[in-house]
């Protein structure tokens, strides 16, 4: 027994937080068990997505607080469909209840579920109702699996600043051939293409962390690849590929991501910014990866709770995903595919605006935004947009510390200021009084 325990400490040691841990059918099953404790943080969720040509598909099975502890329980089903030159068609569907099993991947809201079909495939089927035309969004789908799944998160680690709080993540299907049906109100779409399967369960805010996340693969060169950095009071980040059968894992440490250079997208439906290309390296002493992540389709969707609580705000991606992989012998493996990418962040009462490069000789690019409440003190900074859009919000931060006004209070008095790089050509443009009765407030600067 003392030698086991010893193999298995060295084992994680190695492997970087254990990211090479591999995974089985039972660990894709739903995990929740009433504790009596903080039962009202628990949430899980089951990530699908599928590419075919000038078809995407992205769909997400839901469960947040499942005893409706807070009031603010969420039982969902959430699709988001893509199709080069028709509008983004998305909704989700709200249950009271739902239906799953503890020892095999196997779980139900309504009309919508997945489970095993000849394993180790799944079908994954639903419906849910496009939010702005009304038609029914409608899948069912089979994914076979073609690499094998791991762990990128095997053991509890704590992801936001709740005192306890931890997540799991598991990559079931790195890379996935996908077959069945997609139908948006009365036209159906054949599809045949590469899929991916994540899930991840644990106890914490759901609007606490913020989570940036990509995924490729290639199963004609046996190449696939999965990554995420999540940044709440601490930083969490996994990095994982497969090439021609063998697992290669990147600890956090090992992971570099870098939006100081990148470009920002501005969301006019939801006042939101986004990174819409970063950089990420990786070298693990044995490999390294180079890897450019660039945005060409974003929908953004918000799961939403009752203020002061932050609502969630998520970006659902379509990316190129450009990078190579290199070995310490000397192999070159190249890749640029499409795949899918994410990023999520609290919303709750959006500052927003315009800027006038001109006014000051400057570039979009250049610039940033200081917004100082002035009856607290309390400052905020952020990027502008390749447009000149930028826009500031509370955090889940910003909750912990005043849980009646985050950030700002009904006729707080905000100063918005402009700099240049290096703090210069700074002006002062407005100062704006809050009025929470607004979903967001503009200020064009």
């Amino acid at each position: 027994m003392q030698l086991t325990i010893i193999a298995i400490v060295a084992f994680f040691f190695l492997s970087g937080n254990g990211w090479a841990v591999d995974a089985s059918p039972k660990d894709d099953a739903y995990h929740y068990m009433a504790n009596g404790v903080d039962d009202q943080f628990y949430n899980e969720w089951w990530y699908f997505n599928v590419a075919d040509n000038d078809t995407q598909l992205q769909v997400v099975y839901l469960l947040s607080d499942p005893d409706n502890i807070s009031s603010e329980r969420k039982i969902l089903v959430q699709a988001v469909a893509m199709q080069d030159g028709q509008p983004h068609a998305m909704g989700k569907h709200h249950s009271r209840g739902y239906g799953g099993d503890r020892n095999s991947p196997m779980f139900d809201i309504d009309k919508s579920g997945f489970s095993t079909e000849e394993e180790p495939n799944l079908r994954v089927w639903g419906e849910v109702e496009d939010s702005a035309t009304g038609d029914p969004i409608r899948w069912d789908l089979v994914y076979q699996p073609t690499a094998r799944p791991w762990f990128a998160i095997p053991v509890q680690v704590h992801i936001g600043h709740l005192k306890g709080d931890w997540i799991k993540w598991l990559v079931y299907m790195p890379s996935a051939q996908v077959t069945g049906t997609l139908t948006i109100g009365n036209r159906t779409k054949s599809l045949q293409g590469t899929g991916y399967h994540e899930h991840a369960w644990g106890r914490f805010a759901l609007s606490d962390p913020q989570i940036t996340r990509a995924s490729v693969s290639v199963p004609l060169d046996g190449f696939s690849l999965a990554f995420a950095e999540i940044l709440g009071e601490q930083r969490v980040a996994f990095l994982g590929v497969e090439k021609d059968g063998k697992r290669i894992v990147f600890s956090e440490k090992q992971i570099k991501i870098n939006y100081s250079n990148s470009n920002y997208s501005f969301d006019s439906m939801t006042a939101g910014i986004f990174p819409d290309a970063y950089i990420v390296e990786a070298d693990n002493g044995d490999y390294t990866l180079d890897l450019a992540v660039d945005v060409q389709k974003s929908a953004a969707t918000t799961l939403d709770y009752r203020p002061p609580l932050p609502s969630v705000l998520i970006f659902q991606q379509v990316s190129i995903l450009q990078g190579t992989l290199k070995s310490k012998s000397g192999e070159k493996f190249s890749f640029q595919e499409q795949g899918f990418s994410g990023f999520t962040a609290p919303r709750l009462h959006p500052i927003f605006g315009r800027i006038n490069t001109s006014t000051n000789n400057s570039t979009s690019s250049n610039i940033t935004i200081v917004a100082r409440n002035e009856r607290t003190g309390q400052q905020k900074m952020t990027n502008v947009a390749s447009n000149g859009f930028y826009s500031l919000d509370a955090n889940f931060l910003d909750y912990l510390a005043d849980r009646t006004a985050p950030w700002v209070a009904e006729g707080d008095r905000v100063k918005l200021e402009m700099m240049g790089q290096g703090g210069a050509n700074s002006t002062v443009a407005v100062v704006l009084s809050i009025n929470l009765s607004e979903d967001r407030q503009e200020v064009n600067l």
